[in-house]
């Protein structure tokens, strides 16, 4: 068939349509609702011929190419004038009309799910993961309105195909972000000591090397994992990580080596990369705790922090649509690490005498490591733990010394003795708790 003649055959169509649209709205509501209940089983079998034969794989080709929207679309503006002209009074007819947009919104969600369905191989394969992620998390809204809403007009064996298919998708999708995030996320051991995290900003190929139309980022992650709500496992591995591998050690021995570097596609945080060699022993037995030993650990806290934030996080908005994953993080760090920080260095640090109360400093470097963790939005402010805790300490031994003093006095002017009673000398210091 030439082009002339594939030319005509759509115009004529075209003709077709365009006459039997003014023929339908030239008749009465009665002969539009009768046209209209035909033509919806006609599509809901024409709806069920083509998932069926879709999904079975032996695909007629009468549905090669076919948007199974277009023709639910029509029907959509055909129901819409009939709903417009019929006579509210007529009941019977006004029923017949329910039960024909009843039927027509399954027929319309079925359409919508088999055309996301249809695409999703293909938007995984050309790296959008982030429409893809959109597209299963539609269907699955799709899937349980047709459940809720619709059941007894839709096909019990088409659904369940779609929903078998929408499984598929899923796992398909799910697998692709397992195999995002350990390429975007890779945490090494390189020798004996050293441990190495590479943060690649985007990934070019797939698992099998054929390579992406535009690359994934960080963010496309990011949106597929909170769309499909799979950010809290993919965090709890992350957070586990850090702590045990970074957080940790590092509370335990601030002098250990730690790097970062940087270049155009990927960042790099090592811990140990040079005290490895130079047999460098843990700190974690000393009793004493000094002020360089509490400022090593805030300085070298502060620089894995920013790590998360600038580089783990690279170009993502943590204000807007991916605070959420961002804080869930931050939580789950400063959980597991808030009980190891009071009892390595703040419990160690509190005066066991009420007269060397004012010997805090030592507390300062702590108390600004914990405002770092605010400053970054990695906690907010009910979680000030360190914050609290000293204020706490402060309180109960600034009470103490007002009940000593107030005891004194009472026992002199019980005595009405004459004797003076020297009190105060340097107080704590409070300035770092406002």
């Amino acid at each position: 068939m030439n082009r002339n003649s594939r030319r005509s055959r759509r115009e004529a169509a075209a003709a077709e349509e365009a006459s039997g649209t003014a023929g339908f709205e030239s008749r009465t509501s009665e002969e539009q609702l009768t046209i209209l209940e035909a033509l919806v089983e006609e599509a809901r079998a024409s709806m069920y011929e083509a998932i069926n034969s879709h999904y079975r794989d032996f695909l007629n080709i009468k549905f090669h190419g076919q948007d199974p929207l277009d023709e639910v679309a029509t029907l959509n503006d055909k129901y819409g004038l009939v709903q417009s002209t019929i006579d509210p009074s007529a009941h019977k007819s006004k029923e017949r009309l329910d039960t024909v947009g009843c039927a027509l919104r399954a027929i319309v969600l079925l359409a919508k799910i088999h055309a996301d369905l249809k695409d999703i191989d293909d938007q995984i394969w050309r790296g959008e993961i982030a429409v893809a992620a959109s597209s299963v998390a539609e269907i699955g809204q799709l899937l349980g309105e047709l459940k809720d809403s619709v059941p007894i007009f839709a096909d019990a064996q088409a659904v369940g195909l779609l929903q078998m298919q929408y499984m598929k998708k899923k796992s398909a999708l799910k697998a692709e972000l397992d195999y995002l995030m350990a390429e975007m996320y890779q945490i090494n051991d390189v020798g004996a000591s050293v441990v190495e995290m590479v943060v690649s900003y985007r990934v070019m190929a797939n698992y099998d090397d054929a390579l992406y139309d535009s690359p994934v980022t960080i963010g496309d992650l990011f949106f597929a994992l909170a769309n499909l709500d799979l950010f809290c496992d993919k965090m709890d591995v992350l957070a586990d990580a850090l702590i045990h591998r970074w957080f940790v050690p590092l509370l335990r021995n601030p002098n250990e080596s730690l790097a970062v570097s940087k270049v155009k596609l990927f960042a790099t945080i090592n811990i140990g990369a040079y005290t490895a060699s130079s047999g460098s022993k843990s700190s974690g037995g000393d009793a004493h705790i000094t002020l360089s030993h509490c400022e090593l650990v805030r300085d070298k806290w502060s620089t894995v922090l920013n790590f998360i934030r600038d580089e783990m996080f690279y170009d993502v908005s943590i204000d807007e649509e991916h605070a959420a994953i961002y804080e869930y993080l931050g939580a789950k760090l400063w959980a597991a690490l808030w009980p190891r920080l009071h009892e390595s260095l703040l419990v160690p640090l509190v005066p066991a005498d009420i007269d060397a109360i004012g010997d805090t400093q030592n507390m300062v470097p702590l108390l600004e490591l914990e405002e770092r963790w605010l400053e970054l939005g990695l906690i907010t402010e009910d979680k000030m733990h360190i914050k609290d805790s000293i204020r706490s300490l402060l309180q109960t031994y600034v009470g103490k010394r007002r009940r000593d003093l107030l005891t004194t006095v009472a026992s002199v002017l019980a005595t009405d003795d004459a004797n003076t009673v020297v009190v105060g000398g340097e107080g704590p210091v409070t300035d770092m708790l406002c």
